[in-house]
Parts: structure tokens; sequence; C-alpha cells
């Protein structure tokens, strides 16, 4: 038996004394740092933390060497501090910037290096602040558009993470652009607080996206941290009148212009309807039946109606009309719109149904299903915008 044991006792010892070797491999030595930077305005591109840039890394002189992987921070600096000291083909791309030249670098030790890159979006002018009274945090920008894509849509987001971003958000507002901006052009993203947590700070972020770029990400601006405190929020007061159409979505709307919501230039809720061209310009929907509440004694008919530039309207046919027929020139009423005084800009129509130009004996008004508003003839291009349509009864 005691043999036994001592047998036993040396084979440990010698497992031991095999397993405890040390290797003879090298740590990491190098560490590689830096950031990427706009080429036109030398700071540092923002990042998403998650789904943002990534710089691809190939150590070179192995036969099938791998491709490591560096994602960037939010601010757009980067860090990997196990690194072998050698020569590396690098690469920033997969971002929200037009993709760097392969680029071969020594690193040995510490070795700082910056990527200069065109960011597709540049977000400039921020300013973020919080309405405590109206309960609502606003950022105002403009954009460059450095390529020939259109601007997606901007995004304001919120978090109580200081990396806020489209991956790392507990609250977001999208306005849908699909068009060019003009670089002088402030816009203006509203987000409602009510959901978020008094007394807490969070953090705002400004985003905008690409159009027609695959795999593009998100363009920033940096984080802003706000404390949000609703408890001077005041109520809102009810909109006066009974809404037909809030003009907050593009649902059954049609016209011979391309239509779109406009979320920076409204007088009402988050949007108001745009359309833009030449030609015949026209508002049009057909309505589940809609009791105005009104008679044709005392009803008015009200709304907000923008005109980029008045003198652009022609002499040809021009009216607004509603009915209770689901279509035109059939229990109708309606007022011809060259007698409506409009001027450029926004203007607040409020018609008196009694007025109106034609009709209104056979008008449903328990069941109005029809609204247009059409001109013609146009000298040139116009925006035409409309908002909150509503009737209400005048004393």
């Amino acid at each position: 038996m005691k043999s036994r044991v001592i047998l036993y006792v040396n084979m440990l010892l010698g497992l031991c004394l095999g397993s405890c070797e040390l290797d003879n491999y090298d740590s990491p030595d190098a560490q590689f740092f830096g950031s990427v930077i706009d080429d036109d305005t030398d700071e540092p591109i923002q990042q998403d933390l998650i789904e943002g840039s990534r710089i691809d890394i190939v150590e070179m002189g192995f036969e099938n060497p791998n491709t490591r992987q560096i994602r960037f921070h939010t601010d757009g600096t980067f860090r990997e501090n196990n690194l072998f000291s050698g020569t590396y083909e690098v690469q920033a791309l997969r971002g929200n910037f037009f993709s760097t030249e392969k680029t071969t670098i020594d690193i040995q030790g510490k070795t700082e290096y910056h990527f200069r890159a065109t960011p597709y979006i540049r977000i400039r002018n921020v300013d973020v602040a919080f309405d405590e009274i109206e309960g609502i945090v606003s950022a105002t920008f403009t954009l460059d558009q450095v390529g020939g894509n259109a601007v997606a849509y901007v995004s304001l987001m919120a978090d109580r993470d200081p990396n806020v971003s489209n991956s790392i958000r507990s609250a977001i507002v999208n306005y849908s652009v699909n068009a060019g901006v003009s670089p002088g052009r402030t816009l203006r993203v509203e987000m409602p607080t009510e959901d978020l947590v008094s007394g807490r700070d969070y953090y705002f972020r400004v985003a905008a996206l690409v159009a027609g770029i695959g795999e593009a990400k998100h363009n920033y601006s940096e984080p802003v941290r706000l404390t949000i405190d609703n408890s001077k929020v005041a109520p809102k007061p009810p909109v006066f009148g009974k809404v037909l159409d809030a003009c907050e979505s593009l649902d059954g709307w049609a016209s011979n212009f391309p239509l779109s919501l406009d979320p920076f230039d409204k007088k009402e809720g988050r949007n108001s309807l745009s359309a833009e061209g030449t030609g015949v310009v026209i508002f049009q929907k057909v309505f589940a039946p809609f009791d105005t509440e009104v008679t044709l004694e005392k009803g008015v008919l009200a709304f907000d109606l923008y005109i980029s530039d008045i003198s652009l309207l022609g002499q040809g046919d021009a009216q607004l009309e509603i009915t209770s027929s689901g279509g035109p020139d059939r229990n109708e009423i309606g007022w011809n719109v060259r007698e409506l005084s409009l001027n450029s800009g926004w203007n607040k129509m409020e018609l008196s149904l009694s007025r109106a130009s034609h009709g209104g004996n056979d008008v449903n008004f328990k069941a109005i299903n029809f609204f247009r508003l059409y001109h013609t003839n146009l000298f040139g291009p116009i925006v035409a915008k409309i908002d909150n349509i509503r009737f209400y009864e005048k004393e």
C-alpha cells in the first residue's frame, strides 16, 4: 500500500512540473490609439458606440493574416492596447464618412494615429435647450451635405447614458426629409419631455442619416447634458375648434405636387403638410363622414395656409371646396381662392360658411367627407403648406 501511494505522488509531481513550465511567447507590447478627424473642420467625427464606424487592422508578414476590427468611441476616438509591435495595414470604413484609403503604418510601443475623412453630413450650429413651461427639448441646427445624396431624415435622441445614439437611447423623434437641405437653412426638431423622468439628467444628440448609401451610419452632434424638470410644465390648451385634420400624416392626401411633412415650419402639432412644384397645386383628401358640429349660419372653416410667393399665383381657376358627397361639385360649399386676400408666407384662414361663394343648403355639415384646395395657373414653382384644418362656431 505504501509503495502505491509513493507512486501516485511521483506521478502527480511529474504532471505538475510538466504543466507549470513557462511558455516562450511574448506578451502584446504595443498600443494603437487616435481618432477619425473631419478633413474640413479638424474636429473628431462623432460616432455611435455600438453601430458606428470601424477600423480594419491587419498585421503584415503572415501568409494568411487575420483582420481585426477596432470600434470608434462616441467622441470619434479609438484605442487598442493589445497589439504586438509590427507593421500593420489599417483602414477606417463602414461608417458615417466616405471610406479612407488603406494605409501601412509601423506600430511600436505607444503609437498615435489620426485618420482624416469626409463625413456624409456635417451637423453645425447646434443649440439644444429645454423649455420648462412647454415641456419640450428643442434642437436647432444646420446641415452641410457633402456629397450629392439627399438627407433621409434627422433625429433628436435622448438617454441617461452619455453615449446616447441610435443604438443607445430611451427616447427619439425622427423627422423625414428625403431631400436636399441648403447649408444656410436652420432646422428645428422638438421632443416632448412627458415620457422622460422628471428630475433626472439626460444627454441629447442630433443625428442625420444620408440617403442612398447602403452601409451609411448616422452622423451626430456632440451630446448635450440637460436636467429635465417637468414640474413647471403648463397644461396645453385644447385646440380651438373641432379638428378635421391636424396635418400630421400624409395618409389619404393627394396632390399633383410631391407631398411631404414639414416638421420645421408648422403652426400646430409636429408637422405641416407641404407641396412643392409648378403647374397645378392641389391639396385633396376624402374623409370618413365628419360631424363639424357647426351650422351654415354660424360655422367657420379655419386652417393655416402657407404660400411661398403669392405673385406666382395667376388668374386661373382657384377654389377651396368642402362637400358631403365624397367628391367635388355635389353637396358642396366653397370659396374663390383669389378673393381670400392671401399674403406670401403663412396666412391665418377663418372662412365663414355663410359667406361661401356657392351652395350650402344641400351640404350635410354632420357628414363632411371631402376637402379640396387647388390653383390651376402658377407662373413658377412654389411651396404651399397647410396645417390645422378645423371647424368652430362664431359668437
